[in-house]
C-alpha cells in the first residue's frame, strides 16, 4: 500500500459506552445524552480550530473510534462529519470508518452514516459464542450481531470489518474454530483478530491476580492462532499485519498508515497525534476538556489541550521504524531505512536481524526483512529486541 507524501489521517475519539467491558482499559465511560451533545459541540470546535495544521495535506482516512461511537445519535455523527468535510481536504476516495457495537446500532443509523460519508464499518463482535460474550461483559449476543450485520449490508455497506478476540476465559480451540467459521460464512471484507490482554486496573486483571480467572493455556493459544491462519487462508483472506486479515484490496488504510509513518491528528478526549515527527496527546479529564476555550487555545498553540508533547529523537524514530514496520507482513525495507536516516539498516540493527534470520524467525528477501509465521507468533517479544541502548 502506497501513501502520498502529503497524506494525513484523522482519528476522532468518542469516549462513551453503555457499559465498560471486563477487559477494557480504553478511555471510555457511560454518560447521559446531554453530555453527548456538549462533547460533540466541543469536539467540532477542536476540529475547526486545529484545521490549520492540515494545510497542504489531503486526508486519506478518517476513523471514529472509542469507546463506542455508535452510542451517539446519528445526527451527532453527521455533525462531526460535516465539520470534517468543511475544514479538511478529504480525498474523494478516503476511507472513513466508524466503530459500532451490535447492541447500539439500529438500521436507521447505518442509513444516516452512509449519508454522512462513512463508507466502512468496524463491528465489535469479539465472539460468536454467547457464553464467552457474557464472560467478557458484552451487552450483545451473537444473534444481535447477525441482525446488525444484515442491516449494514441492506443499507449498502460494502466494506465491513469484524473484531474478534481469542484467549477469552474458558475459551477452547474448538469454540474458537466455531466462531471463525460462523464469521467467515458471512464474507466480511476484513477481520481483526486480537489476543486478550490483561490490562492493569480492569476486572479481569483483578480476577487473574486473585487466581479466579480461568484462561486458555499457551498451547491452546498457539492452536487458536494456527486455526486462524488455516481458516482465513482457505476463505481467501490474506494476513497483512500481525492481527489483521483482509480480502485482497480491503486492507485497512487507516491502520496501515499508522505502521507506515503516515502523520495523523487525533481529536477528542485523550486522543493521540503523530505530526512533524512529534507525538502528543490530548488531556484526559472530561470536565476540563469541555471547559476549553479553543479560540484562546489556538492563539497560544493549545497549551491546555495537549497534556503530553514529545519530539522523537533520531534513535526513537529508528526504533519506531522497526516496531511499527515489522507489524506488517511485508516487513521493512533497507532502502526506505537508508533514504530516511542516511545510514544502512545493517549498521544499526544488523546483529539482531542476522540472529532472527538464523533462528528461522525472520526472512531476508531482496532488500526487505520480515517475520516468518513463527516469528509473527512471538512478535511482541521480538519487537522489544529492537530497542537501541
Amino acid at each position: 500500500m502506497k501513501f502520498e507524501n502529503n497524506c494525513l489521517e484523522l482519528y476522532i475519539h468518542i469516549p462513551f459506552c453503555t457499559k465498560k467491558c471486563s477487559y477494557c482499559d480504553f478511555l471510555s465511560f457511560p454518560v447521559g445524552i446531554r453530555e453527548h451533545e456538549g462533547y460533540v459541540r466541543k469536539l467540532c470546535e477542536e476540529l475547526r480550530y486545529r484545521s490549520g495544521d492540515a494545510g497542504g495535506y489531503t486526508v486519506g482516512s478518517v476513523f471514529l473510534g472509542g469507546g463506542t461511537p455508535s452510542v451517539l445519535a446519528p445526527t451527532l455523527i453527521a455533525r462531526i462529519m460535516e465539520t470534517v468535510y468543511a475544514n479538511y481536504a478529504v480525498a474523494p476516495d478516503a476511507e472513513i470508518t466508524i466503530e459500532c457495537n451490535p447492541a447500539s446500532t439500529l438500521r436507521y443509523k447505518f442509513s444516516l452514516y452512509r449519508e454522512s460519508g462513512i463508507n466502512r464499518l468496524s463491528l465489535g463482535l469479539q465472539s460468536a459464542n454467547n457464553s464467552e460474550l457474557r464472560r467478557l461483559g458484552r451487552l450483545h449476543i451473537f444473534e444481535d450481531f447477525l441482525k446488525s450485520y444484515q442491516n449494514a449490508r441492506l443499507e449498502g455497506f460494502r466494506n465491513i470489518n469484524i473484531d474478534l478476540m481469542n484467549g477469552i476465559p474458558e475459551q477452547t480451540p474448538d469454540s474458537w474454530r466455531k466462531t471463525l467459521r460462523n464469521v467467515l460464512m458471512l464474507k466480511p471484507e476484513h477481520l481483526s483478530v486480537y489476543n486478550l490482554i490483561l490490562e492493569e486496573g480492569t476486572p479481569f486483571y483483578r480476577l487473574h491476580r486473585a487466581g479466579t480467572l480461568e484462561l486458555p493455556t499457551e498451547d491452546s493459544l498457539v492452536e487458536m492462532d494456527n486455526i486462524t491462519r488455516e481458516l482465513c487462508l482457505k476463505s481467501g483472506y490474506l494476513r497483512y499485519e500481525i492481527s489483521n486479515y483482509a480480502r485482497p484490496g480491503f486492507e485497512c488504510r487507516h491502520n496501515y498508515g499508522y505502521w507506515s509513518d503516515v502523520p495523523y491528528l487525533g481529536f477528542g478526549l485523550g486522543a493521540s497525534s503523530y505530526f512533524n515527527k512529534k507525538r502528543f496527546r490530548n488531556l484526559r479529564n472530561f470536565a476540563e476538556y469541555l471547559a476549553l476555550d479553543f479560540q484562546t487555545e489556538a492563539a497560544a498553540q493549545f497549551p491546555q489541550l495537549y497534556a503530553e508533547q514529545r519530539e522523537l529523537s533520531r534513535k526513537e524514530q529508528m526504533e519506531e521504524f522497526m516496531f511499527l514496520g515489522l507489524r506488517r507482513v511485508s516487513g521493512v525495507s533497507e532502502l526506505d531505512f537508508t533514504a530516511r536516516f542516511s545510514v544502512e539498516l545493517q549498521s544499526v540493527f544488523g546483529e539482531k536481524l542476522r540472529q532472527f534470520v538464523s533462528m528461522g524467525l525472520m526472512r531476508h528477501e531482496g532488500c526487505r526483512y520480515r517475520f516468518t509465521e513463527r516469528g509473527m507468533d512471538v512478535s511482541n517479544r521480538l519487537l522489544s529486541e529492537f530497542l537501541l541502548e
